[in-house]
């Protein structure tokens, strides 16, 4: 009997799928939301349950994994899982592939902590639970990067000197590469064939847009690091160089400061005090002045680099949203694609309202380019690259 682990640690989050010859037996998602935390699991899928837990627990989930999976006889113990798949969000040509992690795998990240430091600190943490308590399984580095290599140079290149961007290796990598390739693959399941140019957008408390041509990744908002492009939960997206020198002068902030107020300090968090999307909705819709402003802001911007992608694509057929805050929330939909009717958007209000949990169609009949949620699979990817690596 042979287990695979699949991990997903986000921004806040951090989800566990446990595999068994290929069925899922047992998921797990922690989430935080300030100063709460949370944990829901589902074993052999009889449905959900939640409980509140302490930030400790939280910090140590893994430990809470395999403790009850072997409690409640999932598996027999914690030896039978042979392979885990960990999702690694980290800027640097090295993460665009694939590897099995060993120690210069480690020393790479820990080295690049500085420039996602919204992400790798959580994957080290991870990182080195796995090394501790599955000492004898076979742990892949999964890149959430590799999707996008397909972007061609003139979109994945900056306008700075050649020599810096080549010894330095500065380049847009692009992220949520591992959602992007499940939505790539569920596209046929609700838009016809003739669809060929699409945007997918990943809306949670990271949210970036891709262009997609026929399935493949031909640009994207994220960047060189995981805070550029769209306005975010806790991240300031696309920000003048100009106004970072300042607040780095202002502030007396040196490049490590800058980088985590810039992640961690930004988006709704900055403008409004917190990120989570449903209590900001809530605030919304009572009218909350600083909300309000935030949200302005927040659909400006996604119009508006929605639109440059109509662009880059040369039209567009269809348009899908995927990631928690989007598949929860028909009011979150129709704030981000309301009044785009000028460039073919039309979204039906039932349709929209009906789907929550689930994919489909939220677009008009009449409307000229297809709208659709599609629920994203970000396990089903970690979970092919790992089995496709052998244990010994």
């Amino acid at each position: 009997m042979a287990f695979t682990l699949i991990i997903n640690p986000g921004s806040s989050s951090k989800k566990y799928t446990l595999i068994d010859a290929g069925r899922t037996v047992a998921t797990y998602r922690f989430e935080r939301n300030e100063q709460q935390y949370e944990v829901c699991r589902e074993h052999n899928g009889q449905g959900q349950l939640c409980a509140g837990i302490t930030g400790t627990e939280y910090a140590s989930a893994l430990a809470y994994v395999l403790t009850s999976a072997v409690a409640e006889k999932i598996m027999p113990s914690a030896e039978t899982i042979t392979r885990v798949g960990l999702r690694i969000v980290a800027p640097g040509t090295y993460f665009t592939t694939h590897r099995q992690i060993d120690s210069e795998y480690r020393d790479r990240l820990q080295a690049a902590l500085v420039l996602a430091p919204l992400h790798i600190p959580h994957t080290l943490a991870e990182l080195d639970e796995i090394l501790h308590l599955l000492p004898t399984a076979v742990v892949v580095g999964v890149s959430d990067s590799a999707f996008h290599s397909t972007i061609p140079a003139y979109a994945r290149t900056f306008a700075i000197e050649q020599s810096d961007m080549r010894t330095h290796d500065l380049y847009r990598f692009g992220y949520h590469g591992l959602s992007y390739a499940s939505i790539a693959k569920q596209l046929s399941s609700l838009l016809p064939p003739t669809a060929s140019r699409v945007v997918v957008c990943h809306i949670g408390s990271g949210m970036s847009m891709c262009a997609l041509h026929n399935g493949v990744s031909i640009d994207t908002t994220m960047g060189f690091a995981p805070g550029s492009g769209l306005m975010m939960g806790a991240r300031t997206g696309d920000l003048e160089p100009a106004v970072v020198l300042e607040l780095m002068r202002i502030h007396h902030m040196k490049p490590l400061d800058m980088h985590t107020y810039l992640q961690t300090r930004g988006g709704f968090a900055g403008q409004t005090g917190e990120s989570d999307f449903r209590h900001l909705l809530s605030r919304l819709e009572q009218g909350d002045e600083a909300v309000t402003a935030a949200f302005q802001q927040c659909v400006y911007r996604f119009q508006k680099t929605l639109g440059s992608y109509l662009v880059a694509l040369g039209g567009l057929d269809a348009v899908v949203l995927t990631a928690t805050a989007a598949e929860r929330s028909p009011q979150l939909r129709a704030l981000l694609l309301g009044g785009l009717e000028s460039i073919g958007i039309d979204l039906d209000e039932d349709r929209n309202e009906m789907t929550i949990g689930r994919d489909g169609i939220i677009s008009s009949q009449g409307s000229a380019v297809l709208t659709a949620v599609i629920r994203t699979n970000e396990s089903a990817e970690l979970l092919a690259v790992t089995d496709s690596f052998q244990v010994a």
